[in-house]
């Protein structure tokens, strides 16, 4: 994206706002950035840039095990079979869900990537304490990697856990460019016999849409300005076929959904099919383990706007981490994922075939799968329906939950206080976060830094910041990169400003950030 495209998207964004977004003069400078190595916080500090030495003495200082975890990664065009239904997306392979990539903490990742769609991309490598100029977000920590270009990324990761990764640019990661990070921990205590991924996604492109089109359908003005197929840097609004753009009007004209658990409404978009691992209920990965076995699942909700409220017929869960750090065992029958979040939970599995079930939170539609254990005959019909009687049971708030004490932060008092609103521009899709510190989130390295979310619109927000975990001081604690922030509530996270760089942090809906709910972390020197 040039500069003179975001001066462009943010002045559209601030027309649409009107009145309704009066006293918000910082939003300019806190958008999806500046041209990488060019920070766009407040004039006359020294900033530390993405390529700066401090990027590279602070990877230098974490643990390395000297091992490299090689992968390739090719961007490009498939037709993608979802349960008999032929779609045109993109993805990073043959599936509508990336390869899972794997590798153990401290090991080195080296990923070559392949651009092959006629736009710019990048990857964003989620929750993981990455260097600087390897977080993947066009242009503040890297230039695009241009339509027929290719791109290393190569970082260690120093922290055990479940991770995600997905494309940055524009709408990509609502097709299927995004696939699950698992970082093994040779001293796992969890008593795990066996391992599973569950990436959880809302799917909309090929199906009469696109993504384009329904952000165009929500914003016409905020279209094409930040990647999309025609990619950063296009300065005229993509272009939308009438078919697409009337099958995305209809997505956006279905109704709000409502949960009390979120607060109230909980999306936009009434999208027509979920999947569990790229697959739909009628065509599922069905997950095999042996009766009796203690059942690790990860569970990545990888969608674009839908939270989803996941249980399993017949088991209980034992929720044993949250976003890759641990908490203290919590059991429940249900749990509610916000967008980017991640659980690790434990199941015993009883011999049979169970359901595995997402539902979409506050409005009809779920994704599933089925958990069979090895002694068990296979289910005549895999597709039960979205409804199972553990989903209606008891659910562990993540506000209930607890980290564990090894991964707790050390209580110090911060030296910097901010305060941040999170607002929508009355009832037009425009989004922001604002105030007066929402563009001068600076920081130096060794400080404490407390971050309070006032959110001041009618709808929850996932918040998630890039290279740094925080702790929720009103959760005990609890460690996280991305929490669900209620309407009409404020929240605050703490963190210690240990990885040095512009960082982004915004609400992981990925049409909220679109339309401009981002901000940045600055260090300075």
């Amino acid at each position: 994206m040039t500069s003179a495209l975001l001066g462009r998207r943010r002045f559209l964004s601030l027309a649409a706002a009107g009145a309704g977004l009066a006293g918000i003069g910082a939003l300019g400078a806190t958008g999806c950035g500046s041209s990488a190595g060019t920070t766009s916080g407040p004039a006359g500090l020294d900033y530390i840039k993405p390529g700066d030495p401090e990027v590279a003495a602070a990877e230098a200082a974490r643990a390395s095990t000297g091992k490299t975890a090689a992968y390739a990664l090719a961007a490009g065009a498939a037709t993608v079979d979802l349960g008999g239904r032929l779609v045109n997306t993109w993805t990073y392979g043959a599936g509508a869900v990336a390869p899972e990539l794997r590798l153990s903490a401290g090991d080195t990742l080296a990923v070559r990537v392949t651009n092959t769609v006629p736009a710019e991309t990048s990857i964003h490598w989620h929750g993981i304490r990455i260097r600087n100029d390897m977080d993947g977000v066009p242009p503040v920590t890297q230039k695009p990697i241009a339509a027929g270009g290719t791109f290393e990324y190569r970082f260690i990761a120093p922290d055990p856990g479940t991770y995600w990764y997905h494309s940055h640019s524009g709408l990509q990661a609502d097709r299927g460019l995004f696939g699950a990070l698992i970082v093994e921990d040779p001293g796992d205590t969890t008593g795990a016999d066996a391992d599973a991924v569950l990436v959880l996604d809302d799917w909309v492109d090929g199906l009469g849409t696109t993504p384009d089109a329904v952000m165009a359908a929500l914003n016409p003005d905020l279209h094409g300005g930040h990647g999309g197929h025609a990619g950063h840097g296009a300065a005229a609004p993509l272009q939308v076929g009438a078919g697409e753009a009337a099958v995305a009007a209809s997505l956006t004209a279905a109704g709000h959904g409502e949960s009390l658990l979120l607060g109230g409404m909980t999306q936009h978009i009434a999208y027509p099919l979920h999947l569990i691992n790229g697959r739909p209920p009628n065509d599922p990965a069905v997950i095999t383990a042996a009766p009796g076995s203690r059942l690790r699942l990860r569970i990545i909700n990888a969608g674009a706007e839908t939270p989803y409220r996941f249980a399993i017929a017949g088991h209980r869960l034992t929720v044993v981490a949250v976003d890759g750090y641990d908490v203290v065992p919590a059991e429940a029958d249900t749990i509610l994922i916000g967008m980017a979040q991640r659980y690790d939970v434990l199941v015993t599995v009883a011999s049979g075939a169970w359901p595995v079930v997402a539902a979409v939170e506050g409005r009809p539609g779920y994704a599933s799968t089925v958990l069979r254990s090895s002694d068990s005959a296979p289910l005549a019909d895999p597709d039960i329906g979205g409804a199972i009687p553990e989903l209606r049971g008891q659910p562990v708030p993540e506000s209930e939950l607890r980290p564990a004490q090894h991964i707790r932060l050390p209580d110090r008092p911060p030296d910097r206080d901010y305060a941040v609103d999170l607002l929508q521009a009355g009832d037009r899709y425009v989004w922001a976060m604002a105030g007066a510190d929402a563009g001068d989130l600076v920081m130096k390295q060794g400080e404490r830094v407390r971050i309070t979310m006032h959110n001041r619109s009618a709808m929850w927000h996932p918040m998630h910041t890039h290279g740094h975990t925080f702790a929720i001081p009103d959760y005990g604690g609890l460690r996280r990169d991305t929490v669900n922030v209620l309407p009409g509530t404020s929240l605050a996270i703490e963190f210690d400003a240990d990885n040095p760089g512009e960082w982004m942090f915004h609400c992981h809906n990925a049409y909220h950030f679109e339309a401009g709910m981002t901000a940045n972390l600055m260090y300075v020197r």
